[in-house]
């Protein structure tokens, strides 16, 4: 019974990469027997290979991070980090492979690689996230230590017993 969760989650990283794998190298070998139908230049090429980097950078990272890890008796070593989560960089890598996957499957029914413009929202999806979270970093103000942060207000029992400590007490024998 013990270890059944990692050993739950190890088979759903399993299913979720090879999932991952049965949708890319399709896709990927279409789109690349689409480049060497119509125009086989170098630079073309470049231009392809140089557009699918981060489908593969994420996928690279995805599998390294995600494929959990077995010792000789097949025993799980480390289940790797749940690619099912909601949230956090996997959902962003996923976005990532999923909007080059809108760029090749453009690129092999109409021939142009003007679907790979969707990637320009990864970078501003990124800007907005950190433009948000402007407010909440910490301000100069906040920062410098001279000043001084205005006193709560106190209570009618507080104010009572300050007036109290601050009047010259007499002390009788």
């Amino acid at each position: 019974m013990a270890g059944k969760s990692s050993k739950k989650q190890a088979q759903s990283n399993l299913l979720v990469l090879r999932n991952l794998y049965f949708a890319t190298i399709p896709i990927v070998l279409l789109a690349s027997t689409r480049q060497w139908i119509s125009n086989g230049d170098f630079i073309n090429w470049i231009k392809f290979l140089i557009l699918q980097l981060p489908l593969l950078g994420c996928i690279y990272v995805l599998d390294s991070s995600g494929r959990p890890k077995y010792d000789s008796k097949n025993n799980l070593v480390r289940e790797g980090l749940d690619l099912s989560q909601s949230g956090g960089l996997t959902e962003y890598m996923f976005d990532i492979i999923y909007l080059s996957f809108f760029g090749n499957l453009g690129h092999i029914l109409f021939n142009t690689k003007k679907f790979w413009y969707s990637l320009i929202l990864v970078p501003s999806y990124a800007i907005w996230k950190v433009y948000g979270l402007i407010p909440s970093l910490p301000t100069a103000k906040s920062r410098d230590g001279n000043r001084q942060s205005p006193k709560p207000a106190q209570s009618k029992r507080q104010t009572k017993l300050a007036k109290r400590q601050d009047k010259a007490q007499v002390k009788y024998r």
